[in-house]
């Protein structure tokens, strides 16, 4: 397994987009709509917080606050969800049918690729390991396919809506939380390059335990002939246990992964509220800018945290693609 490691640096990871891209191009429609869908979506979490915030704000300084102001916020916000349910729909719906389109036109390449090869290439090829890489690795592509464009494009209106918002706010309160970004950055960089290579290992295993299992039931007459049960067991508990052991150094990285940027979002959220009270006794701060400030901070963890949990999706599309044009 060692031989096979290998550092992921940032030009290879684009040269895998520049290759995965064409597959994109007959599906562009879709994909533009899908992402405005996706920025549709993002308005209700930027908007409640600001909705509060006039609230509080009216009944905390004296402000008249009307029953009918209220009721009129609410139907704004009611108005609001109602294209948030119809645009998740399409994302949920159309957008995962473009990745199964994907899916399939990947698929149809790639078994015409491999009709072109010369028997050389099935000689020293196990077909196990072929097997896994138009099934396993495809259905990851898929989910890549649809869940990252928009994954990325509401994490970064999300981001920036919040920091405009934020900086309007309280600067210096905001630099004060995202000082914090870029070190989380950099240490899910260092935990994804980690979790990519042991997700290349894991397929890597699982195809040869597939070509261990087909071999072994295709022979099965043979080796019951010479009763060679035992020994056929004793491979395949082998095969087994190697790759449980890559499975678990594949979950202690995600976990480290996980856990570091949980850890950040305590220590933004312990900045939010030691620095925000700090602000209000103050008073550079009043209670509703306040109050829509921890709304903002919690929409922009919550994105972080999208982004965590995509991180793993990430990384097995990212593998199987680099798989599948290993073949190619």
């Amino acid at each position: 397994m060692q031989n096979r490691r290998q550092k992921h640096t940032l030009g290879q990871t684009l040269s895998l987009f520049r290759s995965f891209f064409p597959y994109f191009r007959p599906y562009m429609g879709v994909m533009v709509l899908d992402l405005f869908c996706a920025s549709l979506t993002t308005i209700c979490d930027l908007v409640l917080p600001l909705i509060v915030r006039y609230i509080t704000g009216a009944a905390t300084d004296g402000t008249t606050l009307l029953v009918s102001t209220v009721l009129k916020l609410g139907l704004i916000y009611l108005v609001l969800r109602i294209i948030d349910t119809a645009a998740n729909y399409y994302m949920q719906s159309i957008g995962h049918i473009m990745g199964a389109h994907i899916e399939a036109d990947m698929r149809r390449d790639l078994f015409s690729h491999l009709q072109d090869l010369s028997h050389s290439y099935y000689d020293n090829t196990k077909i196990g390991q072929l097997m896994s890489r138009i099934t396993t690795d495809l259905n990851d592509i898929t989910e890549f396919a649809h869940h990252f464009p928009e994954e990325m494009f509401i994490a970064m209106i999300k981001i920036v809506a919040a920091f405009a918002i934020l900086c309007q706010t309280n600067v210096v309160l905001t630099v004060i939380v995202f000082a914090a970004l870029p070190l989380m950055v950099f240490c899910s960089n260092v935990f994804s390059r980690r979790m990519r290579q042991s997700f290349k290992d894991s397929r890597f295993h699982l195809g040869e335990l597939n070509a261990q299992v087909e071999d072994s039931l295709l022979g099965v007459r043979v080796v019951k002939s010479f009763t060679g049960e035992a020994r056929e067991i004793e491979k395949f508990e082998q095969g087994n246990r190697d790759w449980l052991e890559i499975k678990k150094e594949n979950y202690r990285w995600m976990g480290a992964f996980t856990a570091t940027t949980r850890a950040f979002d305590g220590l933004m959220y312990i900045a939010v509220i030691i620095a925000g009270g700090l602000f209000m006794v103050h008073r550079r701060i009043d209670p509703a800018d306040f109050m829509a400030y921890l709304l903002y901070v919690a929409t922009l963890l919550a994105t972080i945290r999208r982004i965590v949990e995509f991180a793993e999706q990430f990384q097995r599309g990212m593998t199987g693609i680099e798989r599948l044009f290993e073949v190619m």
